[in-house]
């Protein structure tokens, strides 16, 4: 998903979002990517394409500044459109008031350049309430909603807010033993349960999955945000040995994600996660060759191959 490119020659993936973050054609540049491909087989469903070593995307989707309105085609769903734009689908539901993952062609969808929130500016809101309602910068409110610090808000029109999250309408619960209580959690390979924790529409890994390595790296090629793959509570915020600061996320029944090297928290233990979220920085602390996200799944403590459930 995502991914394409000529069978021979110099090979240059492009995106949906890739291409909707360009003004004209003639910005796409030339297919200048020359780094080696390997292909990983996983169990008998198929092969996964990626890419290891770091490298610079020629087109980053982070040149969008604006929302855009898309046409949805014949096949399209909410996961590919996530993937492809390099959203959540959390992000996409709530921009077009969607209350399931259905969609029609030919359905017209507003799709923002970043995950967040669109919402309804209140009387006597100024940027910097705002801002501070959702714990994000007024710079970045800017940023995304061309307009300038000196231009005047209206109560009644909508602002997108970057890397804002719909609140959970119930708390986390906490039984006799402690232990946190999560909804149930029961995801199969390729179901769209697990997302991608790293913001790039296209996804490269510094290291793969394999028997000394039980998790795959992926290197600041795709972004310095760290996201929960899943729904859940913190678990641990802690630092750890050789994963230095490290997060756990509880997914419930057993199921729980590790997001390790991180710069910085973003989240505080006992928190709930929507799926997506923004939960830490990538960073380089612990046993770490360089900034990167050690990301493992793991069912009942025991790690899984995270490419056997994380989209294609």
């Amino acid at each position: 998903m995502g991914i394409g490119g000529p069978s021979t020659g110099t090979i240059r993936y492009r995106t949906i979002a890739e291409i909707a973050s360009t003004a004209t054609l003639a910005e796409l540049g030339n297919p200048i990517y020359s780094n080696e491909e390997h292909i990983t087989h996983i169990g008998n469903d198929g092969e996964y394409l990626f890419k290891t070593v770091q490298t610079e995307t020629i087109i980053s989707r982070n040149t969008r500044r604006e929302t855009i309105k898309y046409i949805v085609k014949p096949g399209e769903s909410i996961n590919g459109l996530g993937s492809d734009f390099g959203l959540t689908t959390l992000t996409i539901k709530h921009a077009n008031n969607l209350s399931s993952n259905t969609l029609k062609v030919g359905q017209e969808l507003r799709i923002p350049p970043i995950d967040g929130l669109f919402v309804t500016i209140k009387r006597n809101d100024t940027l910097s309430t705002i801002a501070n309602r959702y714990h994000v910068k007024v710079d970045d409110i800017i940023q995304y909603n061309n307009i300038s610090k000196d231009d005047p808000i209206f109560a009644g029109n909508e602002l997108l807010i970057p890397g804002a999250i719909v609140s959970k309408s119930s708390s986390p619960t906490y039984n006799k033993s402690g232990n946190i209580s999560v909804p149930n959690f029961n995801p199969v390979p390729y179901t769209g349960k697990f997302v991608w924790p790293t913001a790039s529409p296209t996804h490269y890994l510094s290291q793969g999955h394999h028997r000394w390595h039980r998790a795959i790296d992926l290197p600041r090629t795709n972004g310095w945000g760290i996201y929960a793959s899943a729904p859940g509570i913190i678990q641990t915020r802690t630092a750890r040995g050789g994963y230095g600061n490290l997060i756990i996320i509880n997914h419930g029944n057993g199921w729980s994600t590790y997001y390790a090297h991180l710069s910085e928290y973003k989240v505080q233990p006992g928190q709930y996660i929507e799926q997506g979220q923004l939960i830490g920085i990538m960073g380089n602390t612990g046993r770490s060759t360089g900034s990167h996200l050690h990301f493992e799944i793991r069912q009942n403590g025991v790690p899984l191959n995270p490419l056997s459930y994380l989209p294609r």
